[in-house]
């Protein structure tokens, strides 16, 4: 097979390392390593500038949507969408064998893999729209929904949207080329936005909400084929779905542990208070987790790849470790202290006094977002060195503190009460991951 080119964005990533003599001896021979890896991160921070400008601007867009949208629905339709999406997002997790990360990391030629990767994808999300029809009803009671249970029948277009993207989009974080994320993210919300705010007047109801998450993820996809193209056939190797899923799997079982750490709790407060508490519930956990969400979500598409180019580089990777955590710690810290001291009047402000209930949750889920971010800086390391199943154990050990803790704590306290057990649940995931990077030989 042929080798994937390097970056044409920056091809003086390869340009900057030197020939050497027979023997070895050259006088550059020892700046070579340094002068890669100040290309590279060089490129790094070209690279995550693009998608932090593509996170913050698509943030922006999506907060104005969703003050807009707040000021026109009630909290009980955002719980209503929070039921499908969860359930969506579950079948999802559950399902994924996150073939794709594994097409990042090899060198050969991406293009045999791309049907078969298409055609996995598709067909999962044909069975997962089966479910949410046949199901529907059974959801709808155990979230206390009502005749509302129809929701789970218009989310059904949602997985195939998302499955049937381009599959060349992996070429875009394998050569860095992360400007095409701005293009793609700012295009998906301004769409869902303004066809969402149509449908929102229209219905004045969460059908609304539905409407713009499917216009969004369907003009995501028409511009993965126009920046990307990529002629599709549904075709399926047996071979190299295995060689995909080497990786893949790990890497999977890693986000299904994620996706319980990050989701029982909307579970549980959604079975036990009603679709109320739970809107108000998520908009406290979206506002909390926001800031260092979308800088550590911009840094792990960068991060990944680039730990790659550097797994023989520990000095390089180091820096970018100990870069990225504080950057983690110097928004975590701050926006905290702002939630802490103005929560109550931002959200009167922003989204009125039906949201007041959020308030208290959110305090806790600032804490939340600023720990969160550690974790996923680590993990974007331990997943680029080639390591996805050492996350699992940290992954593991965080969703099985939540399984525990969150059923009490949501009775007795509330929503606050499960804010509080997502916290302690990263509480005890962190020494581990921290553990887990010194015994892969970062950060030391």
């Amino acid at each position: 097979m042929t080798h994937e080119p390097v970056n044409q964005a920056a091809p003086s990533v390869e340009a900057s390392a030197p020939e050497m003599d027979s023997a070895g001896t050259s006088d550059r021979h020892e700046e070579t390593p340094h002068k890669l890896s100040e290309a590279l991160l060089k490129t790094f921070f070209t690279g995550l500038s693009w998608t932090a400008a593509a996170r913050g601007l698509s943030s922006i867009g999506t907060a104005a949507r969703y003050i807009v949208f707040v000021r026109l629905l009630k909290p009980s339709d955002f719980g209503v969408i929070a039921s499908a999406t969860l359930i969506c997002s579950a079948l999802m997790a559950a399902t994924d064998p996150v073939m794709g990360q594994a097409l990042v990391q090899q060198k050969d030629d991406i293009d045999p893999y791309l049907d078969t990767l298409l055609t996995t994808y598709f067909v999962r999300s044909l069975i997962i729209g089966l479910v949410l029809v046949v199901f529907s009803r059974p959801l709808g009671a155990f979230f206390h929904l009502g005749d509302a249970y129809t929701v789970f029948w218009a989310m059904v277009p949602l997985p195939i949207l998302r499955a049937i993207q381009s599959p060349r989009l992996i070429s875009l974080y394998r050569r860095l080329d992360f400007h095409f994320v701005t293009i793609l993210n700012v295009s998906e919300v301004a769409a869902s936005f303004i066809f969402g705010l149509i449908a929102v007047l229209y219905w004045r109801d969460w059908r609304g909400l539905v409407v713009s998450l499917l216009v969004g993820a369907a003009v995501r996809d028409i511009l993965t084929y126009w920046l990307f193209p990529h002629w599709p056939r549904l075709s399926f190797s047996v071979a190299r779905a295995k060689t995909m899923l080497s990786f893949g799997l790990w890497f999977s079982f890693g986000t299904l542990c994620d996706f319980v750490s990050k989701q029982l709790d909307n579970l549980v407060v959604g079975h036990l208070l009603g679709p109320a508490s739970l809107g108000n519930y998520q908009m406290a956990f979206r506002a909390g987790e926001m800031p260092v969400a979308e800088f550590t979500t911009s840094a792990f598409v960068v991060t990944f790849p680039m730990v790659a180019r550097l797994r023989d580089d520990t000095r390089a990777r180091t820096r970018l470790l100990w870069s990225l955590l504080a950057v983690v710690a110097a928004v975590g810290v701050a926006y905290a202290a702002f939630i802490l001291a103005f929560g109550a009047k931002t959200v009167l402000w922003l989204f009125g006094p039906a949201w007041i209930h959020a308030v208290a949750p959110l305090k806790v889920l600032c804490i939340y977002g600023l720990l969160q971010g550690f974790l996923v800086v680590g993990r974007s390391f331990l997943s680029g060195l080639g390591h996805p199943e050492r996350y699992v154990i940290a992954a593991a050990a965080r969703a099985g503190v939540l399984a525990i803790a969150i059923y009490p704590l949501t009775a007795l306290h509330g929503p606050t009460g499960a804010a509080a057990a997502g916290v302690l649940s990263i509480l005890v995931a962190l020494p581990i991951m921290g553990y887990l990077l010194q015994q892969t030989g970062v950060g030391r």
